[in-house]
């Protein structure tokens, strides 16, 4: 049987979502810190890519990055959001970033970040999903933690290609991974999950590194549609200027 979430925090107010939030980005956030004590050689390319990249370098303060989020799939269930961040020049190294992730009875509480240097909506968007999943099947977000942790360390593809931001093409990687595929012990109870797919658009190119996040499931049970959720960079505007750019 898998832990359930439920009987780890208790129903799921705001507060145990703070906590949950704050208790999944200390794990995630182990890996940005990780060249501190390893070499950065130790680890994939994809988590090099993910957490030990300064993607907010690009960045020029104060400014305000903007991306949408949207989830599509099952009609009850899809929505349009946003996820804003507020960045400014940080206490002593990168940035200064105040995240708004989500809106509504959607909105994760997300800690302001004093010296960011990778972007915050990775791990967001990671937290969100990981936190998700745990309600949707009523397991332990740690579990699924533990396997996105795995995948990205031995089993993630990264690819180099071409995308389209600001009207003009940009030189991105791609990494891609499926964590939950090989899975056994629970693979009944994650159901459709198993089959979930992400991938993770880089670019050194755009603002804040991260182009679009995005996790996919295929059809299921004769449905026609499958189910996306999808975090994708809209503008990068300075603050106090009048324009901004964006696709």
């Amino acid at each position: 049987m898998m832990i359930d979430a439920r009987k780890t925090f208790g129903p799921f107010s705001k507060f145990a979502h703070r906590l949950a939030l704050v208790l999944v980005a200390s794990v995630f956030t182990l890996a940005a810190h990780a060249d501190e004590t390893a070499g950065a050689d130790d680890f994939s390319q994809a988590n090099r890519l993910l957490f030990m990249t300064d993607h907010m370098s690009n960045v020029e303060t104060p400014a305000v990055l903007k991306y949408s989020f949207t989830r599509q799939g099952d009609k009850n269930d899809s929505f349009d959001d946003h996820v804003d961040l507020d960045v400014a020049k940080g206490e002593h190294v990168g940035k200064s970033v105040k995240v708004d992730f989500l809106s509504g009875d959607r909105h994760r509480h997300a800690p302001d970040v004093g010296n960011a240097r990778g972007n915050p909506v990775i791990m967001m968007f990671l937290q969100n999903d990981v936190l998700s999943l745990a309600e949707r099947t009523g397991g332990s977000w740690r579990y699924f933690q533990r396997r996105m942790k795995f995948a990205f360390e031995d089993e993630a593809t990264v690819e180099e290609g071409k995308a389209e931001y600001d009207g003009h093409e940009v030189a991105v990687k791609r990494i891609s991974l499926q964590p939950f595929k090989q899975e056994k012990a629970h693979r009944e109870a994650l159901g459709s999950e198993t089959e979930k797919r992400y991938v993770i658009t880089l670019s050194d190119e755009v603002p804040g590194g991260v182009l679009e996040m995005r996790s996919e499931i295929p059809p299921q049970n004769g449905a026609s549609n499958k189910t996306v959720e999808r975090l994708a960079l809209k503008s990068a505007q300075r603050v106090g200027a009048e324009s901004a750019t964006g696709s």
